[in-house]
Parts: C-alpha cells; sequence; structure tokens
C-alpha cells in the first residue's frame, strides 16, 4: 500500500471522529449552556458564584478492589461537553457533565476499548456525582461499568476521583 494513501486514510478517520464529537457537542445540555462568559481565572462564569468544573484537570481516581490509582486529564467544556483521557487503558472518553444543584455536578462519559486487531473489546461508562472543597479541587464518587460488544454488563466497580485544576501557568 502506498505510505501517503495510508496516511491519507488516517487523517480522514481522525477528521470523522472529530466531525462526530464535535456534532455531539451541538446537542449539549442547556443546563450547561447560557451561564454567562467564562472567567478562566476564577474557575467559574460571570454570572455565577459557583466554582465551574470548566477548564483542564489533572485526576486521580482511585477504583475499589484495584491497588493503583489511575491517573487522568480531564476537560470540562462550558457547552457541557466532557473529554478525559486516562494513562491505564490509554482510552480517550467523551461524556456530558451538568449541574445538580448549588454545589455539585453530575458528569458521565464513554469510551472504547479495543484489541490489537481493532475489534471492539469493551465499552466502558462512568457516572459520577462531584462537589467542589474550599481549596478549589473536586471530589466525585459513582460507578464504572464495562459492557461487551453485545451490551452484557462484564463489571461494574465503585470509584472515587479527585481533580485538580490546571492552566497555563501551573
Amino acid at each position: 500500500m502506498n505510505p501517503q494513501r495510508s496516511t491519507r486514510r488516517s487523517l480522514l478517520r481522525r477528521a470523522g471522529f472529530l466531525g462526530s464529537a464535535l456534532a455531539v457537542g451541538a446537542a449539549a445540555p442547556a443546563a450547561a449552556r447560557d451561564q454567562g462568559p467564562y472567567d478562566q481565572e476564577r474557575g467559574r462564569h460571570r454570572r455565577d458564584r459557583r466554582p465551574s468544573p470548566v477548564g483542564s484537570w489533572s485526576v486521580v481516581v482511585t477504583i475499589e478492589g484495584v491497588p493503583d490509582v489511575e491517573h487522568a486529564h480531564y476537560s470540562f467544556g462550558a457547552d457541557g461537553q466532557l473529554i478525559l483521557q486516562t494513562h491505564r487503558h490509554t482510552h480517550t472518553g467523551i461524556g456530558t457533565w451538568e449541574w445538580t444543584d448549588d454545589d455539585s455536578f453530575v458528569y458521565v462519559t464513554r469510551g472504547l476499548r479495543s484489541d490489537a486487531d481493532g475489534g471492539l473489546l469493551s465499552e466502558l461508562r462512568i457516572r459520577h456525582t462531584a462537589r467542589f472543597g474550599a481549596d478549589g479541587t473536586f471530589t466525585s464518587a459513582g460507578t464504572g461499568q464495562a459492557l461487551d460488544a453485545g451490551g452484557k454488563v462484564l463489571m461494574e466497580v465503585q470509584s472515587t476521583a479527585v481533580g485538580t485544576r490546571f492552566g497555563v501557568d501551573g
């Protein structure tokens, strides 16, 4: 196969995935929209006095029954979208978040795992409820499920996560 053709196909696949992700973003929940301009320095929307998850976070996840923690990066969008990357399973997940009350929010993510040949192994689904601490971190708790290609639950676990915001200067 021509190396240029292979590179072109790879780029087109990536562009198709990005287009799908952007299309999903257009249908973001209204609860995360219309909060006014986002103030990155204060970590909140200008019309909102509460901290906001919008921005980039370094997250440490503890999974019940697993001795080592999982490190991840989350990016919460002002439009209610969430993108995450983990170190353990080297997958990227997409999801959504929305406020549940004055000081907590819920987020859900989905990620796909494949075998060495590109076949679907499982879909990972996470649902957590989070609260902000006085120090600006968030702590969340919830469940994670792994489903096979047919939708059968292979495993369900409880987990907690602690997120620390990061930005250009830190």
